[in-house]
């Protein structure tokens, strides 16, 4: 009878110790599952950092921040114009070397950019987009027949983006390859393309009707800012006067030369503001009179 009980006693401490231990281990697992759930949610509700897309120049930032309008903006390497045949500073070299995306014009108009690119190798390299590969260039207008057509960036003008129908043609680039660099976001970017192909139609109409409303001299004057703006909005037998007034009236180039007008701005508002201006210095240069309208809408 003894014997009995203490097998009893016995047998019911083994049932506790093994409940115990089933007790301890499902609290593990539950602590363990509720550990990977909060870190599951808290990974679901950090979001994805923004792309990081970096233009070399500052009339490509027009482009491309109305092309990522909503989702990021994009950081420029030369905020000086100018700065393009500087020395890179660190804070430019991290900029590159960190970007998911490089947007540039081109070789030759980046020379130091070029350099730096070439060293950094493969990677770097298929991370830029150079944009004077994909589009209709014009020559310098001091450019030689002789230069090769090897060297087409040296003897190219790579301020391309003054003619509307060429951003457009840059924006039907650009928009497919930040889409593959940020899937996350394609309906905004391929969104944004749309409003800017509008855009950038609207900025040519009134471009041209401004054309249309001045003299031959002051077109002359116009066309003296951009090779593009004379390839767009002159015709030939204009084109053939430019000779002229450059030999005979010097004082007038020296005039124009003086107004800023590296690039069209792309906000409709901004754009006549531009043109505006741009009137008021074809009439002091030219010392006559613009008529010209440039309607709203």
């Amino acid at each position: 009878m003894l014997n009995e009980m203490n097998f009893i006693l016995l047998f019911k401490q083994k049932m506790l110790n093994v409940t115990f231990v089933t007790i301890y281990f499902s609290f593990v697992i539950m602590n363990a599952s509720a550990d990977e759930l909060v870190a599951s949610l808290n990974a679901q509700s950090v979001p994805p950092a923004p792309p990081r897309i970096v233009v070399s120049v500052e009339p490509l930032y027009e482009i491309v921040s109305t092309l990522s309008h909503g989702i990021v903006k994009p950081q420029v390497i030369y905020l000086n114009f100018n700065d393009r045949y500087k020395v890179l500073s660190n804070w430019q070299k991290e900029l590159i070397n960190s970007a998911d995306i490089i947007i540039r014009a081109g070789e030759g108009f980046e020379p130091v950019l070029d350099e730096y690119l070439k060293l950094q190798g493969k990677e770097l390299e298929n991370k830029t987009i150079t944009l004077s590969k994909y589009i209709p260039l014009l020559d310098k207008e001091d450019s030689s027949d002789d230069v090769l057509a090897s060297n087409r960036q040296e003897k190219s003008d790579l301020r391309f983006w003054m003619d509307p129908r060429l951003v457009k043609m840059l924006a039907i680039y650009i928009a497919p390859r930040l889409v593959a660099m940020d899937p996350e976001h394609q309906e905004e970017y391929l969104d944004n393309e749309i409003i800017l192909k509008d855009q950038l139609k609207k900025i040519e109409k009134k471009m041209l009707l401004l054309f249309k409303q001045l003299s031959v001299e002051q077109k002359i004057l116009f066309a003296q800012f951009n090779p593009y703006l004379k390839n767009r909005y002159m015709s030939f037998s204009e084109m053939k006067k430019i000779t002229r007034l450059t030999n005979n009236q010097p004082e007038v180039l020296a005039c124009i030369q003086g107004h800023s007008f590296d690039a069209i701005p792309l906000n409709l508002e901004y754009t006549e503001k531009a043109l505006y201006s741009l009137l008021h210095t074809l009439e002091q240069c030219s010392k006559t009179k613009v008529t010209a309208n440039i309607p709203s809408n």
